[in-house]
């Protein structure tokens, strides 16, 4: 597909990057508040037009596509007038800031038939599908407990991640991953608490998920640590670790520990960009249409709006009493 870019921030970047090396998607415009930035991203990545406004960016008529790359608090705003603007929208996680504001989102793309997803990259990472099919098969047993972690140190105090009004926070930025992650391993879940530290917002968070299904998970997060990102699902039977579990490098293989009693074999994946696959991935969920998707790597409607609601219940659990 051809796609439109909103927002030049780094995760943007990323994606642009991913998108650079694809033989199928195309990056054919970059929209921005501020016209000079949206240049210099559109020069650098080698995109034909740039625009000084996200409405000019979604009135480009060679756009089918839109990427979302902008602060958590306004995703809604830029993926609901791209829905109107008949465009299909890979929006960056978190969805919404919260359950409601992701069904508001959900009901403009089904109003104005275009696709709309969440942009979890690792999901479509053949390491990803490669863990979510042993656990799939019960080869390490039933799910039992699920230990996901996502960090590191934010050092510049007027980071978006550090704002409040923009929906900054810890669980917001990276703790969605394990959350996500947890989901997808153990299925929906039907009471979550947590623990944080708060600086304005949450800076560092630990909660625990209870599934539907028998599974417990301890998710964490913070925005003052050493930088880590790590999954281990424990079975009845097994055990399997992923190191760098969201962010595998691009560069060199990744591996999967999977242990059974005493073995453990240590698989390999080859480098791939996770942006690439995730773009190319959901270009081709649009391409067959919502009855065919159900075969292909995606992140259905029921996993964005469970997500949502988990991570409103630990920010309610966790936030503290008003003084």
């Amino acid at each position: 597909m051809r796609w439109g870019i909103l927002g030049p921030g780094r995760i943007s970047r990323a994606f642009l990057t991913g998108l650079a090396g694809s033989a199928s998607e195309h990056a054919v415009a970059v929209g921005s508040r501020a016209l000079d930035r949206a240049e210099a991203t559109a020069h650098e990545f080698g995109v034909p037009r740039a625009y000084g406004s996200y409405g000019q960016l979604l009135a480009d008529g060679e756009v089918e596509a839109v990427y979302v790359g902008t602060p958590n608090g306004v995703h809604a705003q830029g993926a609901i007038a791209a829905a109107r603007a008949g465009k299909h929208v890979l929006c960056e996680k978190p969805l919404g800031v919260s359950r409601p504001e992701a069904e508001t989102m959900f009901e403009a793309a089904r109003e104005h038939g275009v696709w709309l997803m969440e942009a979890f990259m690792y999901r479509f990472h053949p390491r990803t599908l490669r863990l979510a099919e042993i656990v799939a098969a019960g080869e390490i047993g039933a799910p039992t407990l699920i230990r996901a972690s996502f960090g590191f140190a934010v050092s510049d105090p007027g980071n978006v991640r550090l704002s409040a009004r923009l929906a900054g926070g810890s669980l917001m930025d990276v703790g969605c991953y394990p959350v996500n992650a947890a989901r997808m391993i153990a299925g929906p879940v039907r009471a979550a608490t947590a623990t944080a530290r708060w600086q304005d917002v949450d800076v560092t968070l630990a909660g625990v998920l209870d599934h539907t299904g028998g599974a417990l998970s301890l998710v964490s997060c913070s925005l003052v640590s050493g930088r880590h990102n790590e999954l281990q699902v424990v079975g009845s039977d097994g055990v399997i670790t992923v190191p760098k579990a969201f962010t595998p490098p691009k560069d060199r293989p990744s591996t999967m520990l999977v242990t059974r009693g005493a073995e453990t074999e240590e698989q390999t994946f080859g480098p791939v960009d996770q942006y690439t696959l995730e773009a190319e991935g959901f270009a081709t969920l649009v391409a067959v249409g919502h009855e065919a998707a159900a075969t292909l790597p995606q992140m259905p409607l029921a996993e964005s709006l469970d997500n949502a609601a988990t991570i409103d219940t630990l920010l309610a659990t966790a936030r503290p009493p008003a003084s």
